[in-house]
């Protein structure tokens, strides 16, 4: 668990995505964050630069790298009906606050990927994903008022088993 959590914190520091060509490239974009001190050097040495190269040669991945407007560890606070989560709160606001892992701003709209470390298979990967279907519809939500455009895709990607899941 803790190496996917440790390469999502990689993932969210590491520099221009186009450095990201090959897992050597990246080896040597996570050893200067360790240079410079966003992460320590025994973190650095746990980190598999191939499992985050994986992610960047994917289709998703390539739309991040080739992206004109990229968001990462996106925080937003906005003010939404209540009653779209809570039963029975017709008048009331409440403040929705998060942080979202990355969306590509587009145009025709945007696209929210959301980063999971989670012990998921193949087995519980429709279980686990339900779980975070809400989390990531309500980042939609509020890129899409922040932005003033649709979301037109929202993804959870699973480090763990390297793929990633239409939400």
């Amino acid at each position: 668990q803790e190496k996917y959590e440790e390469a999502l914190k990689i993932y969210n520091n590491l520099g221009d995505y186009k450095d990201c060509e090959n897992a050597h490239r990246i080896e040597l974009q996570i050893k200067k964050l360790a240079e410079d001190g966003y992460i320590s050097s025994d973190i650095c040495d746990k980190i598999d630069a191939n499992m985050l190269y994986e992610f960047f040669e994917s289709e998703l991945g390539q739309k991040c790298v080739n992206a004109d407007e990229l968001l990462r560890e996106f925080k937003f606070s906005v003010l939404v009906d209540a009653d779209r989560y809570y039963s029975g709160c017709k008048d009331d606001k409440v403040l929705l606050q998060g942080v979202v892992d990355c969306a590509i701003i587009e145009d025709d709209g945007i696209t929210v990927i959301d980063f999971k470390t989670d012990r998921v298979t193949e087995k519980n990967l429709d279980q686990v994903t339900d779980n975070y279907r809400m989390q990531v519809q309500a980042y939609s939500d509020a890129l899409s008022r922040i932005y003033n455009k649709p979301v037109k895709e929202a993804y959870l990607y699973f480090f763990k088993i390297k793929k990633y899941i239409a939400v």
